[in-house]
């Protein structure tokens, strides 16, 4: 990656003195016209505290922010909140973490040998913000008007009862203007890759790669997206531009004109007729959610329709070997969350001890435990597990939103430290209850470990719901013929 700094640096004419008076101005707009834009192109209109500004009739939402701030936030793995709450308010905590989404520490042994090299996904949190979301224009209107937050709130409290207002936090990043715009513009050129959804007047010469129509176009340079190229910043030495970056206009005093203006109506913005082109920060919203209330639905009938069959298994567990009645793995869910995966117990109850004295046995090749007969799991639960009764208590999962129905195999940490090049894709979607691999796996010696991964990837990358209903009809095809699904064992 090329870093802003070296590339603004490199531009002819450019100085850090003048660079440190005048802010930096793409296709002539400020890093708070862009920040505006880039919500605009969501639906949503930002609303700042004391300053006047006319409500948008098209606006989905209005985002209620400080004067100097400026944030960015995956909104849509709200939408399901938002849906289901109805709230008039949400109150959002921004959390904002490094930029570093894992660190990696070479674990070595008493000899100083490497023994493994382990991958952390646990990004430090660098501080908190307050925002509030609102879909009322009266709120919004509440909001402009206030003189400082505490007045601003005391608005909001007065207006709106305190059980239609929702609070909630979500990962994100915080900038304030004047200070922290660079890196603004860095993460807006890499998580909205169509600015021309809000922004007249804006080509994409090359895949991911945008200036303003009408500037002339060097033959021979090589430009990798994404990439932003302000006024006049295409003619320049360079032979090789590489993203995310962005180069500011050449003439930063400019004031913008037609050809790059901001759209003035949300109602106008241009959404991606392309699927594949659609912005990181706020993937297609349908699948999601119908998704969710899929899940939510077949949850409760499964578990009120399945109450009797769950109080036998736990009536025959409490005889044959005494409680606890249910086993808690922990697991890691969507966005590396850990969380308890549950099924009735099958095993001793000092199973985790004993895998040790019998790792000979395991035929797995990678860090799962596969053993033929093994001798840990009780006689109830080789009849749990054959009628795959033992995983009915992951609907709860599925019910709080832990798990769905059809995803990638749930694993833990220490799993996963083993396949750190795939796991961020596997964990960008719920795990699942059943999935391709549990359908696919062949069970052959020394290809478990590479079927798990191979299969998990392709579900993710073709996940829609019409292939959610044939992974579902085949497990329970599978599950009527008598032939063991695999779950997250």
């Amino acid at each position: 990656m090329i870093q802003i700094a070296s590339i603004a640096a490199g531009l002819p004419g450019s100085d850090a003195e003048s660079k440190a008076q005048v802010p930096a101005r793409i296709w002539g707009l400020s890093p708070r016209q862009l920040h505006d834009a880039f919500w605009r192109s969501k639906g949503v209109q930002c609303v700042r505290r004391g300053q006047r500004q006319r409500l948008q009739k098209g606006a989905d939402l209005f985002l209620l922010i400080e004067p100097d701030q400026l944030v960015l936030f995956n909104i849509a793995q709200m939408s399901e909140r938002l849906m289901w709450h109805h709230a008039a308010v949400t109150r959002l905590r921004i959390i904002d973490q490094a930029h570093e989404r894992y660190s990696e520490r070479v674990v070595v042994d008493d000899r100083g040998l490497v023994h493994r090299i382990e991958r952390r996904y646990r990004p430090s949190i660098q501080g908190s913000w307050r925002v509030m979301l609102t879909s009322k224009r009266r709120v919004a209107s509440l909001w402009m008007a206030a003189r400082n937050v505490r007045d601003g709130w005391h608005r909001i409290r007065r207006a709106v009862p305190w059980a239609n207002i929702d609070h909630w936090k979500c990962a994100g990043a915080t900038f304030l203007e004047g200070r922290q715009e660079q890196q603004l513009l860095v993460e807006l050129v890499r998580c909205w890759p169509r600015p021309d959804q809000s922004i007249a007047g804006l080509e994409e010469i090359e895949p991911g790669v945008w200036h303003a129509a009408g500037d002339s176009v060097t033959d021979g340079v090589v430009r990798i997206g994404p990439l932003w190229l302000g006024r006049g910043q295409d003619q320049t030495s360079r032979l090789c531009v590489v993203g995310p970056a962005w180069m500011p206009d050449r003439s930063p005093l400019h004031p913008p004109d037609s050809s790059s203006a901001i759209l003035k109506d949300i109602v106008d913005v241009d959404l991606p007729s392309n699927p594949t082109q659609s912005d990181s920060l706020n993937p297609g919203r349908l699948y999601p959610l119908v998704k969710r209330t899929f899940d939510v639905v077949c949850s409760v009938a499964a578990l009120t329709l399945l109450l009797p069959v769950m109080l036998l298994v736990s009536a025959c567990i409490l005889l044959e070997d005494g409680r606890p009645l249910l086993f808690g793995h922990r697991r890691q869910g969507r966005d590396g969350k850990l969380f308890r995966c549950w099924k009735f117990r099958t095993m001793q109850r000092d199973a985790e001890k004993i895998v040790r004295d019998l790792n000979e046995l395991n035929l797995a090749d990678g860090p799962q435990v596969m053993i033929p007969n093994d001798p840990r799991v009780t006689r109830l639960g080789r009849i749990l597990r054959a009628t795959n009764l033992d995983e009915i208590p992951q609907f709860w999962n599925v019910l709080v939103g832990q798990m769905s129905l059809v995803g990638p195999r749930p694993s833990p940490d220490d799993e996963n430290q083993y396949c750190p090049a795939w796991r961020d894709l596997r964990l960008s979607v719920r795990p699942g209850i059943t999935g391709l691999w549990q359908l696919k796996r062949t069970r052959g010696r020394g290809e478990d470990f590479q079927e798990w991964i191979k299969y998990d990837i392709q579900y993710v990358q073709a996940a829609n719901f019409w292939f959610d209903m044939f992974i579902l009809t085949r497990t329970a095809w599978l599950m009527l013929t008598r032939r063991r699904v695999s779950g997250s064992k």
